[in-house]
């Protein structure tokens, strides 16, 4: 196992060391360094991307899970395994980063819709699609001579004039909303909209009988590839599942694997990941995990709750091992057909694990979900139910660090991100330097051998992508990702965070958070434990001077003071909710009016009755 370290070599060897790096640097930057076909002509890569969505920093066995991903292990043995890649908290913001290569805010997703403020709506950068000023990675590598091929989430823009197709992928498959239910067509996993929207390749997908999501992305996405060989393109495939968002729901088969693996709790599963970390080399020893504000102790929930909780996770690990198998599928068929050695493969999640159980989120979510979902704890999993793991699981997913999704903590931005091209990375590598979201689609550009874009394309005033492409530090020419005096910057939901050098500057909002900047030494604490905003005063001056400089060059609009997320979803979402409600409560109405009515007219009765008694 080779670990990149972002520092420079001893003095003594920088004079060798530099000859060697600009030989090797011209052999590799040369179009000879891609595989190369039997007559010696330059062959590019094929590069499939997989976006797992809200799966944590540990949930893949590579990085220290318990959960059966072998195919995604495998990718990982293969290649690079980054241990401080770091996304948008969010699920719509880190989409545009990654496909614009520039800030969310200037990409258009400033926050999600579903919890934007009221100062936020209509303003620029806060559209809630992939803003027409930015850059498309779909495009520019279908313009890069690439077949594009798309499925899964998009969560990028509505309606078909915002669909994939209009961004560059030449065939897709691509479900609108931020998520939905994987076995039913057209139904929502929350009131956010009334109905779930899925296109494919220009017009509304027709969804086949026994649909399950993961199983029917992975079917088209083969699919795209195999119509597409006659060609003679190199392919990017993008797989987005919606695995392991909410709804959480697998195969029966699949979740029987694990329905007695989660008895013991959060707690002892946490450990054993953590411990597994150590032993791989991820993470250094001796780190004291702390719990987040809410956490629960496994021994103080009843019997029935303890059962209910050991279901729900056993249903995460499900929906997780299915996803594996289906990216064995199509390492299976790339096999077949020659072109796995020719494949690039890069696996992350979109952010942290999500700690909120909607059906537990408010009144009028409880009544919605009760409604909507078979809530029993015998069928969770399964379809027609709904279940989520809540947050002492999602701390779990999380290993070790702290917080969720939603937050700017670590847990809802360091992710795990392997990357697979042995023309170009060395297996079984692990590299700890700091990487961005913003530098994804550089890096995708770099393996595909297209130049970087500028400010102008094809008669176009673009937002510049401002990310920096991996490679070149992976091939162990640069000492670092990023500078150590480069400061990045990140803003959504009311969550802040800022990155320069080994210090971070953040500040979260309720429920985990008070709205207070903290300073954290990220290199020394990890986890997040201690804020020397006290003792480093110049620090924290320096910090919040650059975190003002991105609010205003990325044009962030802070929500106002006491924002709650989970608050405004109620209200962002009431008019929905209501419609949706409508019949039920409109039946509980009526329901109350035959009953008081009922009441009244015994009462009267009552009343002649006595009445009559009195006048004998």
């Amino acid at each position: 196992m080779t670990v990149i370290r972002p520092a420079w070599p001893p003095r003594s060897m920088r004079y060798l060391a530099g000859i060697v790096c600009v030989w090797l640097g011209i052999s590799l930057a040369a179009p000879a360094a891609h595989a190369q076909t039997a007559n010696g002509a330059a062959q590019r890569p094929n590069i499939v991307f997989i976006l797992v969505d809200d799966a944590g920093f540990s949930d893949f066995g590579a990085y220290g899970g318990e959960i059966a991903t072998p195919n995604l292990d495998q990718i990982a043995a293969s290649g690079v395994r980054l241990t401080n890649f770091h996304t948008a908290s969010t699920c719509e913001a880190s989409r545009a980063m990654l496909m614009s290569g520039i800030d969310n805010h200037r990409a258009g997703a400033g926050t999600l819709k579903v919890v934007q403020a009221e100062n936020q709506r209509g303003k620029p950068g806060y559209e809630g699609y992939l803003s027409d000023q930015a850059h498309s990675l779909g495009t520019l590598l279908k313009d890069g001579g690439y077949a594009t091929f798309y499925a899964g989430k998009w969560n990028l823009g509505d309606g078909i004039a915002r669909s994939p197709g209009a961004r560059g992928w030449s065939r897709y498959i691509a479900l609108e909303q931020t998520g939905a239910d994987n076995f039913e067509d057209g139904k929502m996993y929350a009131p956010l909209n009334l109905k779930a929207v899925r296109w494919e390749d220009g017009k509304q997908a027709a969804l086949p009988a026994g649909f399950f999501s993961s199983n029917h992305y992975m079917d088209r996405l083969i699919r795209y590839i195999d119509e597409g060989r006659g060609n003679h393109q190199p392919f990017f495939a993008m797989l987005a599942p919606q695995a392991v968002h909410s709804p959480l729901q697998a195969p029966d088969a699949d979740i029987a694997k694990y329905l007695h693996r989660y008895h013991g709790g959060w707690v002892p599963i946490r450990q054993e990941r953590y411990r597994r970390q150590v032993e791989m080399g991820l993470l250094p020893a001796g780190l004291q995990l702390t719990r987040a504000p809410g956490a629960r102790d496994w021994d103080r929930l009843s019997a029935e709750e303890r059962r209910g909780y050991a279901r729900k996770m056993a249903v995460f690990a499900a929906m997780l091992d299915n996803l594996d198998q289906n990216v064995g599928r199509l390492r299976a068929y790339l096999k077949q057909i020659g072109q796995l050695d020719n494949t690039a493969f890069v696996v992350m999640s979109d952010n942290g694990a999500d700690p909120y159980e909607l059906n537990r989120l408010n009144l009028p979510f409880k009544l919605w979900y009760n409604v909507r979902f078979n809530l029993d704890p015998e069928t969770l999993g399964q379809k027609g139910s709904y279940a989520h793991y809540g947050q002492d699981w999602a701390e779990v997913s999380n290993t070790p660090f702290a917080l969720f999704k939603g937050t700017a903590g670590e847990g809802g931005m360091r992710v795990p991100f392997m990357l697979s091209y042995p023309a170009r990375i060395q297996p079984g590598q692990i590299s700890h330097g700091f990487a961005y979201a913003t530098d994804f689609l550089p890096t995708m550009l770099d393996l595909a051998g297209i130049p970087l874009p500028g400010a102008d394309y094809r008669g176009q005033r673009l937002h510049a992508p401002t990310g920096t492409s991996l490679m070149a530090h992976l091939a162990g020419f640069r000492p670092a990702f990023h500078g150590g005096g480069e400061a990045i910057g990140f803003e959504a939901t009311g969550a802040e965070a800022l990155f320069k050098g080994k210090y971070k500057l953040v500040r979260n909002t309720a429920p985990f958070g008070d709205g207070k900047p903290r300073l954290i030494d990220l290199a020394a604490d990890p986890l997040e434990a201690n804020d020397l905003s006290a003792g480093k005063p110049e620090v924290l001056r320096d910090m919040q001077a650059e975190m003002a400089q991105y609010v205003l060059q990325n044009g962030v609009i802070r929500p106002p003071p006491g924002f709650n997320g989970p608050r405004q979803v109620l209200i962002n979402n009431w008019p929905i909710l209501a419609r949706q409600l409508a019949p039920m409560l409109a039946a509980a109405a009526l329901a109350l009016v035959l009953v008081l009515a009922g009441l009244g007219f015994g009462w009267r009765r009552w009343r002649r009755s006595r009445n009559g008694e009195a006048v004998q």
